[in-house]
């Protein structure tokens, strides 16, 4: 058998319904009846038999913090008696008396206990423990005041509340209950069994790759290692397979590979037995990290290191792809499932957006989409920066001696560079008219000649160029070219901004609060829902880049997760002062007013006394006795999620 459920019970009626339900599941389960220490070392015990065995734990109680405590790294699942068991164990109580004592392991849910006990109108005196020990000094303190009827889960209970006297009503798992226990265990199980196979199949694929794979979960442990790794790197699989980058940080040309968790596409990087290309993929998973793909590839040509090395280092490289977009909003995803079809082309494509909406992350997808283009650079430029004296040369390149300050043996142009591969033209619309003409020519034939020669260069590039501007007025008032326009605007996308799908923003912050939270070792993870509202709520004119560079800034401030909800609301406040935008949902306040957002009465008192702070520049003490009120009652609402 490959799996198994191991399941403790704290009495012969829970292991009766085991017995009764474990036919309906074709898996193995071995029942332990008893409880706290005695439970766990049966426990591990069984584990020592058949270690690679996958198995799960099914427990409750005291017993299951003992064991969550000793197997730190085992599966558990926990079966917690449910409201309609309890309610049961309260009615039979209420026939002995109404002072009632119910004992309660430290891991349970008192909420849930006090709720019901006051729906059903008795005094009820919860005495928790988390061992046996504790259980002995609690049945006294319920002997002491007085208590005539006891609640509590297992027999080693029963007996112990039996000598001192008192009488014993069992708060047992019903059949509902172990069942659904028993269910979510072979759901655990199965999933591990899943990963498994999934495991073996990628090993047996790495097993005969030609490149190095090297793969790490979600917790920086090393999964996959293959032999042409092994070779690269001058590391055995089994010294490294189920080791943390860490305990391998020794192997420094591995570990500088895995620094950051952000995508990076066709790096030369020094190993020791080699100089490889390497392609490093973080995988993520409905936006949470869950480990990063590495493949390594050696370069025997040195040829091939010059080339690669010189588009590495001059930047000729797209490090974004389809997959790198987040959004969610139909738009979008209308917009990436047309250019993932102009990606199959070499047309060109113009792209329409406001600053900040992804323009260049749009055309790096594009060029990377493209199975061919991919192979090759990509070079952006910015039209608005190039010199009139010299955008000749930056988009040509010129011969030695061509003019006064030529660098010895020339230098090709932009074109030149992006052979092969792509050419991005940011803000067209900037263009000067002169550069225009020349720009179109070089669409029209495909060829280029340099500054100072009479040899015509062909050239293989697609062309995609970006604008924030309203071209067909620049057309009207006769800055734009209308031949280069309609040369340019073969195939279009238009990026909606960041106001028009503000479903997109949460998963965004995420994202952002998450990378920022790594680059500078802070301990923050979201944000709270009622700020992630707030910051959806604006307007946002810089798009994703205002959002990105405003979370980095918040982050940089804050020292964790609480602080930074404070943090984001006050930096709020500042930025949308400074550019005069408010939230969509209002117009900007005059002085001495705050506007809030339209939710519960206790998310609007928080947000009121946050943003009060914030205007008014207030400590904790002077808020609190301007509003009257004491100062734990305003850090509750301060801190209020």
């Amino acid at each position: 058998m490959l799996a198994e459920i191991v399941l403790t019970s704290p009495n012969k009626e829970v292991t009766q319904l085991v017995e009764k339900v474990r036919t309906d599941f074709n898996i193995q389960i071995t029942i332990i009846e008893t409880s706290f220490e005695a439970a766990v070392g049966l426990v591990k015990g069984i584990l020592s038999q058949e270690p690679d065995k996958i198995r799960v734990i099914a427990s409750g109680g005291a017993t299951l913090e003992l064991l969550r405590k000793e197997l730190t790294q085992q599966q558990l699942v926990s079966i917690h008696p449910r409201e309609y068991d309890i309610v049961l164990a309260f009615d039979k109580a209420k026939r002995y008396g109404d002072e009632i004592a119910l004992f309660l392991a430290g891991s349970e849910d008192l909420p849930v206990i006090e709720k019901i006990s006051n729906v059903l109108g008795l005094k009820v005196d919860v005495y928790v423990y988390n061992n046996w020990q504790e259980l002995e000094v609690q049945v006294e303190n319920a002997v002491q005041n007085g208590c005539k009827v006891v609640l509590g889960v297992g027999d080693k209970i029963s007996a112990l509340v039996s000598k001192r006297g008192l009488q014993y009503i069992s708060v047992s798992a019903g059949e509902n209950t172990i069942r659904n226990a028993i269910q979510l265990a072979q759901d655990m199980i199965k999933s591990r069994l899943r990963e498994d196979v999934i495991a073996k199949h990628i090993n047996a694929i790495s097993a005969y790759a030609h490149e190095g794979i090297i793969m790490v979960n979600e917790e920086k442990i090393v999964t996959v290692f293959n032999p042409v790794a092994s070779k690269l790197f001058g590391l055995q699989e089994t010294d490294v397979v189920g080791k943390s980058l860490y305990e391998l940080s020794y192997c420094q040309c591995m570990f500088e590979i895995f620094e950051g968790f952000e995508k990076r596409l066709g790096f030369v990087h020094q190993v020791l037995n080699g100089t490889v290309f390497v392609n490093k993929i973080p995988i993520i998973n409905h936006n949470i990290p869950k480990g990063v793909l590495v493949t390594v590839r050696e370069i025997r040509n040195q040829e091939e290191i010059r080339s690669k090395k010189e588009i590495t280092t001059k930047g000729l490289f797209a490090k974004y792809s389809f997959k790198d977009i987040i959004h969610i909003n139909p738009k979008m995803s209308s917009v990436i499932a047309k250019a993932k079809k102009y990606a199959t082309t070499d047309c060109t494509v113009l792209i329409r957006g406001e600053s900040g909406t992804g323009k260049e992350l749009l055309a790096q997808s594009i060029h990377n989409e493209n199975s061919i283009r991919r192979k090759g650079p990509f070079v952006a430029v910015n039209c608005a920066s190039m010199d009139d004296n010299l955008y000749k040369s930056e988009l040509f390149g010129y011969t030695e001696g061509s003019f006064t300050g030529a660098s010895k043996g020339g230098k090709p142009g932009l074109f030149e560079l992006a052979n092969g591969g792509t050419l991005f033209l940011d803000e067209i619309g900037k263009m000067k008219m002169e550069q225009q003409g020349n720009l179109l020519r070089v669409l029209q034939e495909k060829e280029v000649r340099r500054i100072g020669s009479d040899r015509v260069i062909p050239v293989d590039v697609r062309v995609i160029t970006a604008s924030n501007e309203d071209l067909e007025s620049l057309i009207r008032r006769r800055l734009f070219r209308e031949d280069l326009y309609f040369r340019l605007n073969v195939l279009k996308l238009i990026l909606p901004p960041l106001r028009e799908r503000r479903e997109d923003i949460p998963s965004q912050v995420a994202f952002f609060v998450r990378k920022f939270a790594e680059k500078y070792s802070k301990p923050i993870a979201n944000l709270p829902a009622y700020v992630l509202k707030k910051i959806s709520n604006m307007d946002w004119p810089g798009n994703s880049r205002q959002l990105e560079h405003f979370l980095e800034r918040c982050v940089v401030l804050a020292d964790n997760e609480k602080d930074a909800a404070n943090i984001v609301f006050e930096l709020l406040e500042e930025e949308f002062l400074d550019t005069g935008v408010s939230d969509n949902n209002n117009n900007k306040t005059a002085d001495g007013q705050i506007s809030v957002c339209i939710s519960t009465l206790a998310e609007m008192n928080s947000e009121i006394v946050r943003r009060m702070r914030a205007k008014a520049k207030l400590s904790n003490s002077e808020l609190a006795l301007k509003l009257g009120i004491s100062r734990p009652t305003l850090s509750k609402m301060l801190n209020y999620k």
